[in-house]
């Protein structure tokens, strides 16, 4: 327990000073993975709250239609798409990082955005009409930072420069698509298939 408890304090020194915060989770061991789950966790938890707790002047979402399974795949899918199509591509290019840090960065890095939608849900509870704009900036704020983290991260745990550190989040985008893109084509074939296979069943019963 200390030691998750330790890894969760670490968010806060990877918030602080995330150069030198990441550098250490690459190479000097510091965080873990359950304590980078858990902050996981609570961005998943965030997003159940934000559709459920919004004030209701803020609050477009049909409660009757929520699925907690959906804002789970809404979280982890992006998350697990980036850390595979990183690790994939940072591996042709020479990088430092191993498939776990860079999971660790990236749910590490996911704690500012996570912060501003609790903060954005507390303030949708009071706030008027008008004030709207406040929830926006909240929100961009906890977006920026987390996206600044994330680039942060990269760079560090794999040793990048600025401009290949850039190069190599296009890619990564490029692939997270790519990857996308194969898994649904499978599904489909795969889909095809049953069908076709249920349609060879169905006729062979027919004529029995």
């Amino acid at each position: 327990m200390k030691k998750i408890a330790r890894g969760l304090r670490y968010a806060f020194t990877v918030m602080n000073h995330p150069i030198r915060g990441f550098y250490d989770i690459r190479f000097e061991g510091q965080g873990n993975s359950v304590a980078a789950t858990l902050c996981l966790v609570f961005l998943i938890a965030m997003f159940v709250v934000q559709k459920q707790y919004t004030g209701f002047i803020f609050n477009t979402n049909n409660i009757r239609e929520f699925n907690v399974l959906q804002e789970i795949c809404n979280v982890l899918v992006p998350v697990f798409l980036w850390c595979a199509a990183n690790w994939c591509i940072t591996v042709l290019m020479d990088g430092k990082g191993r498939f776990s840090d860079i999971y660790m960065a990236t749910c590490y890095a996911v704690v500012p955005y996570a912060v501003a939608t609790l903060l954005r849900v507390i303030l949708s509870l009071f706030l008027t009409q008008q004030e709207q704009t406040f929830l926006g900036i909240v929100s961009g704020i906890g977006i920026a930072f987390t996206a600044l983290l994330l680039f942060t991260g990269i760079m560090s745990i794999h040793q990048f420069t600025v401009s290949k550190t850039l190069f190599s989040v296009l890619l990564t985008v490029l692939g997270m698509a790519f990857i996308l893109f194969l898994v649904l084509l499978f599904a489909s074939m795969f889909d095809q298939m049953v069908v076709y296979i249920s349609g060879i069943i169905t006729e062979v019963r027919l004529r029995m």
